[in-house]
């Protein structure tokens, strides 16, 4: 996907925790080191959804001033400890530690581009015509008009004074829960997300719900991405078979965004975010969405070691399908590898190198992914990747602690690791 952060952060820990396997601890927050480097039915074969990301499809309402009020969201207290998030999946190949597991040559042309497009529009850098003291104001976006959409805003109310919840000094690495709430008057159904963030943000986890439990990442999943650009589908076209896909959000939802950010820089930064969601048809949504967040058990990574972190999950539910999926670590991560297995027969969905910008790979008729092979030759499964009770996804990070400090399970993006599978899948459910 596109936007990368300024000098390095891609691939640190969300802010929660849904489903973890024995030996996960709780995240603890910390600051980034001294010295730290700048500082995801017929299976194909190949994955990576790195189309969709330069522009998203936008709509248009007024853009916000440097000294006014932005488009809002009533953020919480910071949170005091960092969460964690996300999820894992099955393979093509049998699991190989070391040397990454190949795909088949034999992928499936592209298919034609026959999907419907969820916006008329793309978004172009800059749009809002912010003008403020803080790096990243060109990757504010414009909201859907209110019967096409609404727009998550996290970030200060006035640009000139912003709340101190919103200002990162260099060094510091924040996970914070903001509240918000949903602009919607009555139920919605949605599909097609756009993202923005500021430089300095890591990733974000988007919760329906409110308090403790969605803090935690208990809640319903509305959205997540570690881009500062993102897009979910690919330039807002809905695939063929996921004509009928959707998820429900009620009118005025109560919001919670875990937002984890990290200062490399010498200069103090904005925590800011803009999320549209694109309304679909209430009569058209006949697959709700099921949301996988599962975290592979880590104990203890001693320094200069190496070590592969293994997780999995069973599938359950009814026949389905696997929407999207991506492997969430940290810097010390080199690999991250998702297999389906059926029966015992491993098929390699994803293999990623790049923990910085987390490949997301779309399986989809309308998306072609690339072959993975040896670093960084990214990639995986192309086409739809169906899902049958009794599957697992089986994933696992290749850890190399180049550290002279023990890597814990936790939030800090360099002294911290973690290996989580995050998906979206309809008709099956994965845990």
């Amino acid at each position: 996907m596109v936007g990368r952060l300024s000098s390095t952060f891609y691939g640190a820990g969300l802010g929660l925790a849904l489903v973890c396997g024995a030996g996960c601890g709780p995240e603890m927050q910390s600051t980034a080191p001294a010295g730290s480097a700048a500082a995801p039915a017929a299976p194909a074969i190949n994955p990576v959804a790195s189309a969709a990301n330069a522009g998203a499809p936008a709509v248009v309402p007024v853009a916000p001033t440097a000294a006014s009020t932005p488009a809002a969201a009533v953020p919480a207290a910071p949170a005091a400890t960092p969460a964690v998030t996300p999820p894992v999946g099955p393979a093509a190949t049998p699991t190989a530690p070391a040397t990454p597991a190949v795909v088949p040559a034999n992928t499936p042309a592209a298919p034609p581009n026959t999907g419907t497009v969820g916006s008329p529009t793309m978004h172009v850098m800059g749009e809002c015509g912010l003008k403020t003291k803080y790096p990243g104001d060109e990757y504010c976006i414009l909201p859907p008009p209110p019967d096409k959409g609404f727009q998550l805003h996290i970030g200060p109310s006035n640009y000139d004074n912003p709340e101190s919840r919103y200002v990162m000094a260099p060094g510091q690495e924040p996970t914070t829960s903001y509240q918000s709430t949903s602009t919607n008057d009555s139920e919605q159904y949605f599909y097609h997300r756009v993202f923005r963030m500021r430089p300095g943000s890591h990733h974000n986890i988007i919760t329906k719900g409110a308090g403790a439990g969605a803090d935690s990442g208990l809640g319903q999943r509305l959205g997540t991405t570690n881009h500062l650009i993102d897009e979910y589908p690919a330039g807002g076209i809905i695939a063929p078979e996921n004509a009928n896909v959707g998820i429900k959000i009620g009118p005025k939802t109560p919001i919670s965004v875990s937002l984890h950010s990290i200062n490399t820089t010498e200069k103090t930064l904005l925590r800011e975010l803009w999320i549209n969601f694109y309304y679909r048809p209430a009569a058209e949504v006949k697959e709700p969405v099921n949301d996988v967040f599962v975290i592979a058990p880590m104990g203890a990574i001693p320094p200069m070691a190496t070590v592969t972190t293994k997780g999995s999950c069973r599938v359950g539910g009814t026949k389905g399908r696997m929407l999207w999926a991506y492997g969430h670590r940290h810097a010390s991560t080199d690999r991250f590898t998702i297999w389906r297995n059926r029966g015992g027969k491993k098929d390699l969905v994803y293999q990623g190198y790049n923990w910085e910008e987390p490949m997301v790979l779309d399986y989809s008729t309308t998306v072609m992914n690339k072959v993975p092979g040896d670093p960084p030759n990214e990639g995986g499964w192309s086409g739809i990747l169906d899902t049958q009770p009794g599957d697992t996804f089986e994933w696992e990070c290749h850890v190399v602690n180049k550290t002279n400090g023990t890597l814990l399970f936790s939030n800090n993006t360099y002294t911290g690791e973690m290996c989580i599978l995050d998906a979206e899948m309809v008709g099956s459910q994965c845990n």
